[in-house]
């Protein structure tokens, strides 16, 4: 049920609990208690409560942050090789090593290959097994680069070009 902001708020009722009420059909209200966490996190300024969802015994609430725009003044280019990760711009060059992924990919690889069983059903879980401890395993180290990618952008105040981190982009002045 989508409903426009106009059409629901949190109010406080005489037992002393906030709830959150919002009208659902011409004339008929629903109220329903939530936690102060709850309260305090949508009560904030800039949060807005885009839809909800409503089940037996849960509430979904989607919401929408405004985010302040960060001032930029320059941007860096990034780009990923197999065994590095180069981020830079005009004045400065940053390497960072990424061989480490390549060689817990290749034993990955080995292990898998080591297998002998002759049942297709035991191999494809060895296989499924080694692969989500592949893929978590470099995702962290991807992971943790990126989030430092981005931490010395924001604090140099320089948009970058990783284009998932949209909060943290900006074009160049």
């Amino acid at each position: 049920m989508l409903l426009d902001s106009s059409s629901y708020h949190a109010t406080a009722s005489r037992r002393g609990t906030e709830d959150w009420r919002f009208r659902f059909a011409r004339g008929k209200r629903l109220s329903i208690p939530l936690t102060k966490h709850t309260l305090d996190v949508i009560s904030q300024p800039g949060v807005t409560v885009r839809s909800f969802t409503l089940t037996r015994n849960r509430l979904s609430l989607c919401i929408a942050l405004d985010v302040a725009k960060l001032e930029c003044t320059s941007t860096v280019g990034v780009d990923r090789n197999l065994r590095n990760l180069t981020v830079g711009n005009e004045e400065e060059t940053r390497h960072y090593d990424l061989s480490r992924t390549v060689r817990i990919a290749s034993t990955t690889t080995r292990i898998v290959a080591s297998f002998k069983r002759d049942d297709s059903r035991i191999r494809t879980g060895i296989a499924s097994k080694y692969g989500m401890r592949r893929t978590a395993r470099t995702g962290h180290l991807l992971h943790a680069t990126t989030k430092t990618i981005v931490a010395v952008a924001v604090q140099a105040e320089t948009g970058n070009g990783i284009g998932r981190y949209q909060g943290h982009t900006c074009s160049p002045p």
